[in-house]
């Protein structure tokens, strides 16, 4: 996945967080936009399981969309929203929303069924659904409106991490693509898995809570991302480029 589009990936990883507590929806693990690797910050909340799952998530909803999750992934890029996208290939925005809250829905039973979440904190989550729908269909998932993409919010994440590694970031980007891993390049600079996950937080922390000065993202969204920041900077630093 190419290191350029960190932002799209973290963008993706909070709307996975937006729309569940518990059940993932996330775009699909193939790396929708991508080709090198700094852009793993997303996928998932948790291990290599969890991982599929997202992937699974991913492409049930590109099959909502009748398209392929790659595709799904390069329209998303572009700024186009998910209803737009939907009509663009003739379904409403209602049809749309039903088959996302449905499928959706249909997961947290699961999850219940299989003992991995409570009836209460089900109940909780299906609650919502409605609202983090409407805002995942309808807000562009980069760019100004974008739950992790307003304004660019971690934008310089991308920018600072070469300088953390002591290189540029065309030297990074053929690191990468050698198919080491971030937490390896920086092993062979001398700095910890552990010093460069918490670098990369620390960025991330400042960021948000930029952003919530900017009032580009609620307090109450910001620490809620910021509770996945460790998972997600450790999957960031962990992929290995598969492209």
């Amino acid at each position: 996945m190419q290191f350029k589009k960190i932002t799209l990936l973290v963008a993706t990883e909070v709307l996975a967080i937006t729309l569940s507590a518990g059940v993932a929806y996330a775009v699909p693990g193939n790396n929708p936009t991508s080709s090198p690797t700094v852009n793993a910050v997303t996928e998932n909340v948790g291990a290599k399981d969890k991982v599929e799952k997202h992937r699974e998530c991913g492409a049930e909803f590109a099959g909502i969309l009748g398209m392929d999750a790659k595709v799904l992934g390069q329209e998303l890029k572009s700024g186009k929203t998910l209803a737009k996208i939907a009509a663009d290939k003739g379904i409403d925005i209602k049809t749309l929303t039903q088959k996302v809250e449905a499928q959706f829905n249909d997961k947290i039973d699961k999850a219940v069924a299989n003992g991995k979440q409570t009836k209460d904190k089900a109940a909780a989550i299906k609650a919502k659904t409605s609202q983090k729908v409407a805002s995942a269909i309808n807000e562009p998932w980069t760019g100004h409106k974008g739950e992790a993409g307003k304004e660019n919010v971690f934008m310089n994440v991308r920018q600072q991490i070469p300088a953390l590694l002591g290189m540029d970031a065309i030297q990074l980007k053929e690191q990468l693509k050698s198919g080491k891993t971030l937490a390896q390049i920086a092993q062979d600079k001398g700095i910890a898995k552990d010093n460069l996950v918490s670098d990369v937080q620390s960025i991330m922390k400042a960021n948000l809570d930029q952003a919530v000065k900017d009032k580009k993202v609620t307090a109450d969204k910001a620490t809620q991302i910021k509770s996945k920041l460790p998972q997600m900077i450790e999957r960031m630093v962990t992929r290995v480029d598969n492209d």
